[in-house]
């Protein structure tokens, strides 16, 4: 069965206070992406032994250290070797924090261009197998929009072409439907279909379309990415990695559809009121699964 995990940073910076919050709702791992304002890749060794003692602290682990590894532009040399120079560190770090999970992209899509430059992907993705092999580490590849692999269809090329036993899926339903080219491909049950053999790490949150043609992220259950059968798929078919949520929305868009069985946990600074609600939906539908 998997396990619940939150980005303690959409919680609180304060990383005593996110593991607080994940433990009140049962959440089990920390994905570290930004603590204390400091970036996962710009962290100091003594910054990760203290996370490693406050994550310890609150019984949890820590489920993936959330790289922005491949977030650069491809045609930038300069840029794609410091972020293998990211993807070094994030696997020290990771290593260092007991978990094998870097997440990672594949390069800023800033035109939104209709045909990836698949083979210019595979070329700068090139030293990526051997750091991977040299460290321990797997890569988990997250469908972005922003980038080049915004899609379900998208990850399946890349990692195909890759075939590299180290690079696995990152499946995030949301992202995938706030990509032009993923809208009109259901997340569930077309999208997941395509990355459930290769999964090893799933991104909770959700999206709905708005009036004015775009997909804002909104509150888990009000969107269109079929939470409680993709929650009810990733049980049946045996998954056992992490669920993160990765909060996104902002208490301000808090439905009153959700104000009589939620509105308690909406308190908190920043997002950590809208993280309760959300951890509080996926404690409740993960109880539901038959």
């Amino acid at each position: 069965m998997f396990r619940i995990g939150a980005f303690t940073d959409e919680i609180s910076q304060d990383l005593a206070q996110a593991c607080h919050v994940c433990t009140e709702f049962g959440a089990q791992g920390a994905e570290i992406r930004r603590v204390w304002n400091t970036p996962c890749q710009e962290l100091t060794d003594a910054q990760v032994r203290e996370i490693k003692a406050v994550v310890a602290d609150h019984g949890m682990a820590v489920c993936s250290i959330g790289s922005p590894f491949g977030k650069c532009d491809i045609d930038n040399p300069a840029e794609v070797a410091q972020h293998m120079d990211f993807l070094r560190r994030c696997s020290d770090i990771a290593l260092e924090l007991g978990c094998s999970l870097v997440r990672g992209f594949a390069f800023w899509d800033r035109d939104q261009v209709a045909e990836k430059p698949w083979d210019a992907m595979l070329e700068a993705y090139g030293p990526v197998p051997g750091i991977l092999e040299e460290k321990g580490t797997i890569l988990g590849l997250e469908n972005e929009a922003s980038t080049f692999v915004g899609t379900a269809a998208h990850a399946r090329r890349f990692l195909d072409m890759l075939a590299c036993d180290r690079v696995k899926a990152l499946w995030d339903p949301a992202n995938h439907v706030q990509d032009p080219q993923g809208r009109g491909v259901p997340s569930y049950p077309d999208g997941y279909a395509l990355l459930k053999d290769d999964l090893v790490h799933v991104h909770v949150k959700d999206a709905a379309p708005a009036p004015d043609g775009g997909m804002p992220n909104v509150f888990l259950g009000m969107g269109i990415c079929h939470w409680a059968a993709q929650l009810q798929a990733l049980k049946d078919d045996g998954y056992d990695g992490y669920i993160s949520l990765e909060t996104h929305v902002n208490p301000d868009r808090f439905p009153d559809e959700l104000q009589a069985k939620y509105g308690r946990y909406l308190s908190g600074e920043g997002r950590e009121g809208a993280s309760k609600v959300c951890l509080a939906w996926i404690r409740d539908a993960v109880a539901a699964l038959a």
